[in-house]
């Protein structure tokens, strides 16, 4: 049996990585005592995979992980025994099952919603800015990486759609995973080199409310019918 589980990631838990977030789970289901199916080897692990990692310090409104069982089970127990098992600031919401053969949530999430709790030093009209920016032919950052050369970035093609959920908290679709990947902190980067009065703010400022699936612009969760059955 294999469950696609949807979860939050909360407040009490959102300066622990995604290793470690990874590992509470495992105990989670250790201590809920689910009829777990291990990988086979010298070192047996719970056949557990989580979606695209979160940034320590955001937390995540709808995460999403895969868990494999060795006998079926009803999806409210299931839901029951693994929220009573999980510490404070991770809790499941929802579970459902797939075939066995599915593709895994890193293959086919390829698409997050942030939203980013903006801070300003004056006024400015967020309809205004908002417009601007989603009109720019390029939006480029530049992208440091570890051990290699820092690279030039341009956002825009990945960037879907922005909503502005009222002055202070603005919402962004974007791309996410191997085949294109916005980072909210280099949306943020890019608005405060374009606009005076927007400020830089932390990670804790931003959350990351959705994983979805986008096909032909429209959002799918990654348990949907069209999806889990294409």
């Amino acid at each position: 049996m294999l469950l696609r589980t949807k979860f939050s990631k909360l407040s009490p838990v959102r300066y622990i990585s995604h290793l470690e977030l990874m590992d509470t789970i495992r105990h989670g289901c250790r201590r809920a005592k689910l009829p777990l199916a291990f990988s086979e080897g010298y070192n047996p692990r719970i056949k557990l995979s989580l979606c695209q990692p979160l940034s320590v310090g955001m937390i995540g409104l709808n995460e999403y992980f895969d868990l494999k069982l060795m006998k079926d089970i009803k999806i409210d127990q299931y839901i029951k025994n693994l929220n009573s098992s999980l510490p404070v600031g991770i809790k499941i919401i929802t579970a459902q099952k797939i075939p066995d053969n599915s593709k895994s949530l890193q293959a086919i999430v390829n698409t997050a919603i942030y939203r980013i709790k903006m801070e300003f030093s004056g006024n400015i009209n967020p309809k205004d800015v908002v417009a601007d920016f989603s009109s720019r032919g390029k939006v480029e950052v530049v992208r440091k990486r570890r051990n290699k050369k820092n690279r030039i970035v341009n956002l825009k093609p990945m960037l879907y759609n922005i909503d502005i959920n009222n002055p202070r908290e603005w919402d962004f679709t974007v791309s996410t995973g191997s085949s294109g990947n916005v980072r909210p902190s280099e949306i943020v980067r890019a608005l405060v080199t374009r606009y005076d009065n927007i400020e830089q703010v932390p990670l804790i400022n931003i959350e990351r409310r959705g994983m979805f699936v986008r096909r032909d612009k429209i959002l799918f969760e990654p348990f949907a019918s069209k999806i889990i059955g294409s």
